[in-house]
Parts: C-alpha cells; structure tokens; sequence
C-alpha cells in the first residue's frame, strides 16, 4: 500500500525530531566537556536568539562533519574524475532552500509584518533608550514602503532561484538583498548572525561557478562563453514531466500559502485590527503613583512612564462594561467624560487621561515630498 499524505508527514516530523534530538544531545556534551561551557549558556532554552552559544557549536560540529566527511569520501572514491550529478542535485536543494527562505522573509515584508509602524510605548521612549536592534526594527517600522520594497527584492531573488537560467542572476540579487542584511545584524546586533551568514554563504556557493565568467565581462571588459548548466538528469519522459509537475506544484503551493497567509495576517493586523477598548497614547492629568504616560498598544498590557522616567508594564484584564483589572489586584471603572479624556476610578485612586494625537509625531506625520528647499532633519 501506498502511504498517504498525512502519514507521509508523520513519518517526516519523526525523522526531523530523531535527527534534532540527536544534535541536541551532541551538542551540549561538546559545549561542557571539550570548551567547558557551564549554567545557562550550556542548556538548550526557550529564546528569539539564533547566536546562543550552542548554535555557535553546533555549526562548528556541522563545518568539522562536512570536513570529515569531504576527507573520507575524496579517499574512499578517489579515482572518480567529476560529481556532475552530484553537483546538480546539491545545487538544485541549495536553490530551493534558499528560494523558499526568501520566499518566508520576503512575503513577510511585501506584507509588512516582520517591521511594524511604532507602537504607542515606543512614541513615548526616548530614542537613547532604545537598544541598536530596537532603533533599527523601528527605523524600518517607520516606512511601510521601504519595508514592502526590501521584501519585494526577496521576493524576486527566491523567483530567480527557482530556475537553472536565471540561477545566476538571482544569486547575485540575493548576495546583494542578503548581504545588507548580513551588515544590519553585525552592526546592529540582531542576533540572526549566523543564520543570515550561511544564508549568505548559500548565494555565494551558486555563485561561484560564474566567477570567472563574471569578472572577464564586469572588469575586464573580456567575452564571456555561455555557462554550464548542470542538473539532475531523468532518462525516462515519464520522470521528467513527473519531476516538473512535482516542481510546479510543489513552488507553486508555496508560493500561494504564502500570499493567502500574509493578507490574512495583514488584514488582521491593519485593515481589521483588534484594539483594546482603550486603545491609545495618553498624557496623565492627575494620577496617584506618579504616572506621567500611558500607552495601551493590546489588549492585555499597558505600558506606563513614570515622572523619575522608570517604565512599568502593567497587565490588564478587561472584564463586562466598564471594568478593567491592573495586575489582578487592582479594580478600576473607565469612562470617556469627553473625546480627549478618560478617567480611571478605583476605590484608592482616580486617574484622568488625556488622549495624545499621534497623527500629529513628526516621525508619523513628515511622510514624503519632490521637493525639499531645506532639509528637515532633527
């Protein structure tokens, strides 16, 4: 019997989990017993960090296998002259990988979901207190058509990759489009170093082949002949038009799941979002605690600014009607006495807010002009 898709799958996660199991066994035994690594950084936790020190080892233990291996093999199978279909085959999973990683970055920016415009509680943090990575998540944030253009370069490099002829072409978009991204996270410490270096060091594998070729015809102004071109080869026709079919497909769904699942998650996130009923950035009027601002961006957290500048985030639950519970222990009563104001009534406080108009932020509101007699840049 021929299994179906679901227990395709099945048998697919089994694999992927036997085979991360087993690296995160090697792993840490490597980190404490070889470079005595100890506490925290020798354990595997929850974290958005992709440069932890156990990723750091665990691509070393990648570079010493591939190494070995390389040694073995080229001993092993020493008389045999060339790997053209080896070749291909590589080349043909580095593309798709790396096509289907762009695909992810891209459509997430063509859709701007990786960078949003500022939240509330970043409009009223001081720009000294942002941390490099902030200041450029939320330098991007700032122009939604800067975002939507890098994500489109992406998007172009993955649909070049997608094809033996253009291979080429689409390498070197992605060296460029990856490469910056590359300088973004060294010099702004995201820490995605690793992971967009080898993405980077991909691009430049397909690339090389073409080196040559490239350099008589940018630099030294010399012809050029026509490149190999190599892949993997069916003899059958029926394996052929099987293999273009699956690849079809295959980009195609991608390609679809992509584009449905970001205007889904942009629809949600700008034409129909879901904001708290107090949504807003507030100045604070009267208030115990000394409260200065307050930013309430989602539903279950608001973000307060105090007068000595120190920020707590307070956690909100929102009950029926007019309710609404700070921290689980406080009870409070809203009400919008006019459109400018809210006032906050408990049993120990009253606190009055004043509606800040954001529109008015000159990050916000600058937007994009022809003609500049002068610049404006403060």
């Amino acid at each position: 019997d021929i299994p179906g898709p679901q227990a395709v799958t099945r048998h697919y996660e089994q694999m992927w989990h036997a085979y991360g199991s087993m690296w995160h066994g090697i792993v840490p035994w490597v980190a404490t017993h070889i470079f005595h690594v100890t506490g925290r950084a020798a354990t595997y936790f929850p974290t958005g960090s992709g440069d932890t020190t156990l990723q750091y080892i665990n691509n070393l233990l990648y570079l010493v296998a591939a190494l070995a291996g390389t040694l073995i093999w080229t001993v092993l199978d020493r008389r045999r002259t060339d790997y053209r279909t080896l070749h291909g085959w590589l080349r043909l999973l580095v593309r798709y990988t790396l096509a289907f990683t762009l695909f992810g970055y891209g459509f997430a920016k063509v859709f701007p979901l990786q960078f949003r415009p500022p939240y509330f509680s970043r409009l009223m943090e001081p720009y000294g207190e942002f941390s490099p990575m902030g200041a450029l998540w939320w330098f991007m944030g700032a122009s939604i058509p800067y975002i939507i253009f890098s994500g489109a370069a992406e998007v172009l490099a993955g649909l070049l990759l997608l094809f033996r002829r253009t291979t080429s072409l689409g390498a070197m978009v992605t060296v460029a489009v990856i490469g910056n991204v590359v300088a973004l996270n060294f010099c702004y410490d995201v820490p995605v170093k690793l992971y967009s270096t080898n993405l980077l060091l991909m691009a430049v594998f397909l690339l090389a082949p073409d080196l040559r070729r490239l350099i008589n015809v940018l630099v030294l102004n010399r012809p050029a002949a026509a490149a190999d071109l190599p892949a993997p080869v069916f003899q059958r026709r029926r394996m052929r038009i099987g293999a273009l079919v699956f690849g079809v497909l295959f980009a195609g769904t991608t390609l679809v799941e992509h584009v449905v699942g970001g205007w889904h998650a942009y629809r949600e996130s700008y034409i129909n979002p879901k904001h708290p009923p107090l949504y807003g950035l507030y100045d604070v009027e009267s208030a115990g605690d000394n409260w200065r601002k307050v930013a309430i961006d989602f539903p279950g957290r608001m973000t307060v600014r105090l007068n000595n500048d120190q920020v707590q985030n307070v956690a909100v639950d929102y009950g029926g009607g007019d309710v609404m519970t700070l921290n689980k222990t406080e009870t409070l009563h809203w009400s919008r006495p006019d459109a400018d104001h809210v006032v906050l009534e408990g049993a120990a406080r009253t606190i009055r807010l004043r509606r800040v108009d954001t529109s008015k932020f000159l990050l916000l509101s600058r937007g994009f002009h022809w003609i500049n007699e002068s610049p404006l840049n403060r």
